[in-house]
């Protein structure tokens, strides 16, 4: 798995790497980075896997992430549609 950061919490900045997402070179497996669950939330995950655990990250940050991979997949007006609602709804903007 090689691993590229798309985008970070946009209220993060003085936090050098989290919560993100990124991007595998396999353009259908993307990674969430963020902090781990407590335990009463992590109790509410369905199936949640021996070798799997919870994250937080924020809804922006995964929308903007789905904005980019959007974009560099050609899809540019979805991906802007996506970066109008986040800068909308968050005042976020890519």
């Amino acid at each position: 798995m090689k691993l590229t950061r798309l985008c970070k919490a946009a209220d993060s900045l003085r936090v050098q790497d989290c919560p993100a997402m990124y991007l595998d070179e396999d353009p259908g497996m993307m990674v969430g980075q963020g902090k781990r669950l407590d335990e009463d939330a992590t109790a509410q995950l369905l199936h949640l896997g021996e070798d799997e655990a919870g994250v937080a990250i924020p809804t922006e940050t995964v929308l903007r992430a789905a904005a980019l991979v959007l974009t560099a997949h050609g899809r540019t007006e979805l991906g802007a549609e996506i970066e109008t609602f986040v800068a909308g709804r968050w005042g976020v903007g890519l």
